[in-house]
């Protein structure tokens, strides 16, 4: 009766142990969890701005590269409206 009895309380007691282990320990592992996903998404959120400022250069680029052809086709169309009327 005794190692049956010393049994009982031995996994009550240690089901006790482990639930207040387990209570303690929880804030801890969802801390560690938090602050990985806030580095991650720091890494993430710098990683698009960057994918943006490029994205941006190059559509400025683009733009620039238009309006440069543009302007230049304008004052062609202008030199060749001048010559055919004789200016």
């Amino acid at each position: 009766m005794k190692k049956g009895g010393s049994f009982f309380w031995g996994v009550i007691l240690g089901t006790m142990a482990g639930l207040i282990v387990g209570i303690i320990l929880a804030p801890r592992k969802e801390e560690k969890i938090k602050n990985i996903l806030g580095k991650k998404t720091e890494e993430l959120r710098d990683n698009l701005q960057e994918i943006s400022k490029k994205i941006g250069k190059k559509v400025h680029k683009i733009k620039s590269d238009f309006e440069a052809k543009w302007k230049k086709n304008k004052i062609e169309k202008i030199d060749k409206v001048e010559d055919e009327l004789g200016t």
